[in-house]
């Protein structure tokens, strides 16, 4: 007697952490940077070294680069920035981790804060957010059939899904743009920032396809004449090798720009007219196969006595994987108090943050905001260049039929676009899509039979039953269970009572004659 099983690959969170890294310093200007006038803005970007997986910790080791604008002390309108990074190396406590678990480790600025101390000096504070997820996959295995012919079972139906495909890979992307007509040459680029929008990903025979569009600012000071800037959209498109993928499995990417290195070209007759992009995508890959099978229920023999040995075992089954679409229009006041109008917009950049996500009745509710980083040029000749910051708050409902608190989900959030328009001389309008890429799984529980043990009757029980039994069926009897209890099969308890249905009815009689 042997159980014939199935192993299937279940992709089980080990535990997931979230703190916090708190960065403060001071940082001098360079001897060859001017005098700050006065802070136009600031941004930051987190760049990891690495990380690293050890008994119960995890070790994540990088940098936070900053970039500040600022406007230099004297009488000229000059542009400039300040540049630098503040290592960190944080200890991330993980009970139960081990070296050779899948480590996701999210790092988010949450808070990024330059201010001048003095015309030589800044300060640099930050709060980083730390969000380390531990997964591990494992093999459960179901028992779906019996290779003994005296054993009688029956079967119960399971729907699951099952990781297929856990990988991560990255996209080099090198894209130039050529300088359009009316734009001066590049002498110096003060500002540059980048997006990743419209990613797009398509499963195919071994390999996955991705594309999208990387949405860039470039501001720079030009030979002779005032200050330019080019904001332009670079598309990519990309191959990734996965072996074993298929059309038919259910995709889970996240693609993240982990790094965008812009820099100014000289173009074919060695003019600088054209600018570079040197940057990364990160590329997380998930891929899910539905699973529909029988697995056996419940056995015994009427030669022996079987004994089953079950475990409770955890699964997953898919509810819902959709991208939903979350539209926000909201007005900004540049809130100037020196009575300075805005002229022109020059960039708009929204990134999207998720504070809550809550169950509701047959759906997910998430709350959130965009944060907004439009530069602008003004009114004042002596600071011509300004920057708005706000945040714009959304919330959305994304249907789910049958979620309940068990469910497991993850939401994936992006900015699709986002546009300013001036609606008046102090006031800005923003038009956004937010793309909440949501996949959600019901969290399931089922005993299983792991083994069968026989041993053999106690004969003297067996001789006391008697060998036909008239039997009144009553409320909750299947043919299996009465066939069970009185040691016959159902094939006999069809047969003899000349059963055209498994249907029984209360107080329906039976004739059952034992087989033992």
């Amino acid at each position: 007697m042997s159980l014939i099983r199935k192993n299937i690959h279940m992709n089980k969170m080990k535990g997931k952490i979230v703190s916090q890294i708190t960065l403060d310093d001071d940082v001098n200007v360079a001897d060859r940077l001017p005098d700050i006038g006065n802070k136009i803005t600031e941004t930051g970007n987190i760049v990891v070294d690495g990380i690293k997986v050890s008994q119960n910790k995890i070790l994540t080791k990088g940098k936070l680069k900053f970039v500040m604008m600022y406007k230099a002390m004297n009488p000229s309108v000059e542009i400039h920035k300040l540049e630098g990074s503040m290592p960190f190396d944080e200890v991330i406590n993980m009970d139960g981790i081990e070296e050779g678990d899948t480590i996701s480790v999210d790092l988010v600025i949450d808070d990024l804060s330059v201010s001048v101390i003095n015309s030589r000096k800044i300060s640099v504070k930050a709060v980083i957010t730390v969000i380390a997820l531990a997964e591990n996959i494992c093999d459960e295995e179901f028992a779906v059939d019996i290779d003994d012919d005296n054993i009688e079972y029956i079967k119960d139906s399971i729907e699951l899904t099952q990781i297929a495909i856990r990988k991560r890979d990255l996209l080099r992307i090198r894209e130039e743009i050529n300088l359009g007509t009316g734009k001066l040459n590049i002498n110096e680029i003060i500002w540059c920032t980048s997006s990743l929008f419209g990613q797009q990903v398509k499963v195919m025979e071994d390999k996955i396809g991705v594309s999208g569009e990387i949405d860039i600012f470039v501001l720079y000071t030009a030979d002779d004449g005032p200050l330019q800037w080019v904001d332009a959209n670079m598309p990519f498109n990309g191959i990734i090798e996965v072996p074993g993928c298929s059309e038919d499995m259910i995709p889970n990417i996240e693609l993240k720009l982990a790094n965008a290195d812009i820099e100014a070209r000289p173009d074919y007759d060695g003019e600088q007219r054209m600018l570079q992009l040197d940057g990364i995508v990160n590329i997380d890959i998930k891929l899910y196969e539905e699973q529909q099978f029988d697995i056996v229920k419940d056995a015994y023999s009427h030669k022996k006595d079987v004994i089953l040995k079950k475990k409770s075992t955890d699964y997953e089954n898919l509810l819902m994987k959709n991208v939903s679409k979350c539209k926000v229009v909201d007005k900004l006041k540049t809130r100037n108090m020196d009575g300075t109008h805005i002229l022109q917009i020059c960039s708009c950049i929204g990134n999207v943050k998720i504070d809550d996500i809550s169950v509701a009745e047959d759906g997910l509710l998430i709350e959130g905001v965009i944060e907004t980083d439009i530069l602008y040029i003004c009114s004042d000749d002596m600071n011509p260049l300004c920057c708005l910051r706000d945040t714009i708050p959304f919330s959305q409902k994304i249907e789910v039929n049958n979620i309940n608190n068990n469910s497991i989900y993850n939401i994936k959030p992006a900015t699709e676009q986002i546009q300013a328009n001036m609606t008046g001389t102090d006031e800005i309008e923003v038009k956004a899509v937010i793309l909440l890429d949501c996949i959600v799984f019901d969290k399931m529980t089922k005993d299983v039979i792991i083994d069968l043990e026989e041993k053999d009757y106690d004969m003297e029980m067996i001789s006391e039953l008697p060998g036909i039994v008239g039997y009144v069926v009553k409320n909750d009897d299947t043919l299996w269970s009465i066939a069970k209890k009185f040691y016959t099969t159902v094939d006999s308890l069809r047969q003899i009572n000349d059963l055209k249905t498994d249907e029984l009815k209360s107080g329906q009689m039976l004739v059952i004659v034992k087989k033992i």
